[in-house]
């Protein structure tokens, strides 16, 4: 029987992109309108609340349902009841839920109801309600599960399931898979990317370029040095693709739960251009400390690499031409350390000549480059990493019953072969490449490109500082014995 004087509703719409079962926004408001007619409700349009693409695990990531909630707030609420198709669509989290529908009933006065889940009267209506609100939190986290699954299977597959990087964009041809294929004019930027900074650019000069040409990003921003860094480390441009299945990495580069797997798009860089483009990126973060200032803002071409003996604080450029400790500057440090630019300039061209006419006497510290090196290694860890995950798929096949236990054998003990082949090739590569005749050659050859750098006139301080700081791993002065140690960075 309907009420004498009829109750102001609002309605709440909710649907997610991961949910292919939920019924359309219209279909949803549909079934409210008719329920609102039935018990005596009025739903003005402006009291339809709509969240579309948005999960409902977390309230604070849906902007209407917060409107909703503090327009509840207000004294008096503008309505008195809240009308949704069902109760998932509320909340997705029964904690949320339940906070929020008690905030809703006990202090605004507002109820809940779900149009086409109809609750009992009596003392077993809460129980049910949490029965179902349980039902689908259970349901949104196996659902989570199944497409973060489906999703790394697809990865492992190189299927694109995500927006196009810069330089690519998405075709999708009728009933076939999403492709990527090269924007040209994008493609060829993406290839002067790589070039300038194989060719000694850093990060920031690259996007300040970008930025000069009014070249933007996919979603319309400027570069910066990170934008810069991500095109660098993207395997996308030699023709694969990579995704985290835990999801987002925060940039973590080296995720052990990245997938990256071959894919059918168009390469835009080679394989050698993107592994130089690797060992510079590891060069460039092993040299500049995460402090360490942009060479721009340098005021000499010592700054930031000269330590003191006392304290082990820098140096720091005061005016008019001098270093001095910086933990003595704040009364940290008992040595002053005070030394002059010319005489600092002075030392340290000294000791990196004497290092070269007597290249034995090298200190070095070994430097890792990993997974990040250029050369022949890469290829090497890449054809034994191959090697192994077909073995894998060996056995799968047998034990899946399409092979017999002869074929078995002898493809194992080839691929066992070739694995144990790939191994010495590994070790040998690694051998000839961290021998210490090698280091101390490689090292001779820094030290007199840098010398060659030092002293020209006309070189910028910034240049001159990246010149150094890849070669330099501590300059340590002593100012009590006129002492100076320079210790090299070997990079193996």
């Amino acid at each position: 029987m309907k009420d004498a004087a009829p109750r102001i509703a609002a309605a709440y719409i909710r649907v997610s992109t991961e949910e292919q079962t939920e019924q359309s926004p219209e279909s949803q408001l549909v079934e409210i309108r008719k329920y609102a007619a039935a018990h005596n409700l009025i739903l003005p349009d402006d009291l339809i609340y709509m969240d579309e693409g948005i999960s409902g695990k977390r309230s604070e990531n849906r902007p209407a349902f917060q409107r909703m909630v503090g327009a509840a707030k207000e004294k008096p609420a503008p309505f008195q009841v809240i009308l949704l198709w069902k109760f998932s669509r509320f909340a997705r989290n029964q904690e949320e839920s339940i906070v929020y529908k008690a905030l809703l009933r006990k202090q605004c006065g507002v109820d809940v109801v779900s149009v086409s889940e109809q609750l009992p009267d009596g003392p077993f209506a809460s129980l049910i309600e949490r029965i179902i609100e349980w039902f689908d939190e259970f349901y949104s986290i196996r659902l989570a599960q199944e497409v973060k699954r489906s999703m790394t299977v697809k990865a492992g597959r190189g299927e694109f399931q995500s927006s196009p990087s810069f330089g690519y964009r998405a075709r999708q041809e009728p009933g076939k898979k999403t492709i990527l294929e090269p924007v040209p004019e994008e493609a060829a930027i993406v290839r002067e990317i790589f070039r300038r900074f194989v060719a000694g650019d850093g990060f920031y000069a690259i996007a300040r370029w970008l930025n000069t040409q009014g070249i933007t990003t996919h979603r319309g921003n400027p570069f910066e040095n990170r934008t810069v860094e991500y095109i660098l480390r993207n395997p996308v441009y030699i023709g694969k693709l990579r995704w985290t299945p835990s999801g987002r990495c925060r940039r973590d580069f080296t995720n052990p739960d990245t997938v990256i797997a071959d894919a059918e798009h168009e390469p835009l860089v080679s394989q050698e251009l993107f592994d130089a483009a690797q060992a510079q990126i590891a060069r460039v973060k092993a040299a500049w400390g995460y402090k360490a200032r942009p060479t721009y803002e340098l005021k000499d071409w010592l700054s930031g690499l000269v330590r003191c003996s006392e304290c082990g604080a820098t140096l720091i450029f005061a005016k008019p031409h001098y270093f001095k400790c910086n933990n003595y500057a704040r009364g940290r440090c008992k040595s002053s350390q005070h030394v002059g630019v010319d005489l600092l300039h002075e030392a340290v061209l000294s000791q990196l000549q004497a290092d070269l006419d007597n290249s034995a006497a090298i200190q070095y510290t070994p430097t890792y480059l990993k997974a990040e090196q250029s050369g022949e290694l890469p290829r090497l860890r890449a054809v034994l990493a191959d090697l192994e995950r077909r073995s894998g798929r060996l056995l799968d096949a047998y034990l899946g019953g399409a092979l017999d236990l002869d074929q078995f054998n002898a493809a194992k003990k080839t691929l066992d072969a070739s694995i144990s082949q790939a191994r010495s090739n590994i070790t040998a590569a690694e051998s000839a490449g961290a021998s210490p005749e090698n280091i101390t050659a490689a090292l001779s050859d820094m030290i007199r490109d840098a010398l060659a750098v030092l002293t020209a006139p006309d070189i910028p301080i910034g240049d001159k500082n990246t010149a150094i700081r890849t070669l330099v791993n501590t300059i340590v002065f002593d100012k009590a014995h006129m002492t100076l140690h320079i210790n090299y960075r070997a990079f193996l």
